[in-house]
This record gives C-alpha cells, structure tokens and sequence, in this order.
C-alpha cells in the first residue's frame, strides 16, 4: 500500500533555487542519498537574462544527464520551464497559455506524450516557483501563520497535490542561523506513504541552503529518490 501510494505522488520540489541572484553566477547544489550519504547527481544553477534560469544536473563523475529552463516573466509562482532527461528520456513541459498552464509529460523516450490544462491560481505552485512562494510569504511563514496552503504541480501524474507549508525546527547539521519550513500532505493517506520536505534559508539573504525530501529527478530505473540537497552560493551573493 505504502509503495503504491508512493508511485502516485512523487514530489517534485528539489532543485527549487529561483532567479534570486545575478545573471551569470552559479549556485551549486549537491544532492546526497538519504539512506547511504552517497552523492547523487550536483545542480548547477545559472540565473540568464529575461528572466530565465537554467538548471544543468551531473552525475558523481561529472557527466551531464539532464538539463531544465525556467521562465519567470509571465508568473513568478507558475513558472513555464522544460526539463529533459537523458538518463530515460523523460520530457517535461509547462506553458503559460493565457488563463491556463498546458503541461506535456512523457516517462520516456518512444512512449506517449500527456498533456493536460490547469488554471492558474495564486496557490498553484510550479518546480522552482516554490522558492518565489517563501520569499514573498516570508513574513507570514516567519510568524508561524498556520494557514498557508498551496496546490503543487506533480507532472509525472498529471495532477496537483495540496500541501501544508509551516515553520519548525530545522534538522541537524543544517547551516547555524537557518530559519526552516515544512511542507506536509493535505491528505492524511498521502502523509502515510510521503515524509514531510524540510527546506532551509538564510535568514538574512533569504537564500536556499537545504532541501531534504523527495526530488525531481528520475533515475535511469525511473525511480525518484529521497535526497538532502546541500546548496553552495557565489561568495558575492551570499554577501547580498
């Protein structure tokens, strides 16, 4: 029961670093495994002109294997983007089109393209748009407001899934000073089989540093993995 809920909600909330600084400079994240403390893959993010953001992951020896664009012109929490993997050939793409987000989704290379229509809402959430989420609720997050609520895209399902976004305590070893969020299942059967995302921020820069819980990123076996994604920032930046 717990593995199949599992397959119906993987979460797609790593490598949620938005265009918060200068075009140009990469942010590094490095994802470990949960279980082993093995390095999974590393993101290297690059913020580009127009609004746009670029991810590129790598494997532990430094090989490209996947690649994601971001758009924030049109909406800043629903933001277009394409991601592609090579590991499988799963293909991702969100659209603005007009009132409404057409997504795309393929699991693999050769398989049938999905595609369906969502409307766009201020608690719609997509990938990265997350991250926009906590810096522009910063305040209220911070007071402990118990009402933030959001509605995150799931593309590899086709569907949305409601989520609770708290603050708590922050885990061991996340960076002295950080201020931590939680973001848990709506539904109580999807809280059965999916732990809570805990993400982590500078409080004065409002910076990314940690996200540990379910990533975006399939394996070549198409499986998504548990990870604690440990981000490091230009020196310039984390000066801001």
């Amino acid at each position: 029961m717990k593995a199949r809920a599992i397959s119906l909600f993987l979460l797609v909330f790593s490598s949620v670093v938005s265009a918060n600084s200068q075009p140009s400079q990469e942010v590094i994240g490095k994802a470990y495994d949960l279980d082993s403390g093995d390095l999974l893959y590393v993101e290297r993010h690059r913020y580009l002109a127009n609004k746009t953001h670029e991810v590129r992951y790598f494997d532990p020896d430094g090989k490209p294997f996947a690649r994601k664009v971001l758009d924030y012109s049109v909406s800043e929490n629903a933001p277009s983007f394409e991601q592609r993997n090579d590991l499988r050939g799963e293909w991702i793409q969100v659209t603005d089109d007009g009132d409404e987000l057409l997504l795309k989704y393929q699991e693999k290379t050769g398989e049938t393209v999905f595609d369906k229509r969502f409307d766009l809402s201020d608690n719609l959430l997509v990938d990265a748009g997350f991250d926009r989420y906590v810096k522009n609720n910063w305040q209220a997050l911070n007071a402990g407001s118990s009402d933030m609520s959001i509605e995150y895209l799931v593309p590899s399902k086709l569907t949305t899934v409601g989520f609770n976004v708290s603050k708590v305590d922050c885990l061991p070893e996340t960076p002295k000073g950080a201020v931590c969020f939680a973001i848990a299942p709506q539904s109580w059967w999807v809280s059965l089989a999916v732990d809570p995302i805990i993400v982590a921020y500078d409080v004065s820069s409002r910076n990314l540093l940690r996200f540990n819980g379910r990533g975006n990123i399939a394996s070549a076996q198409g499986k998504y993995q548990s990870v604690d994604i440990r981000y490091e920032y230009p020196e310039k930046l984390a000066q801001n």
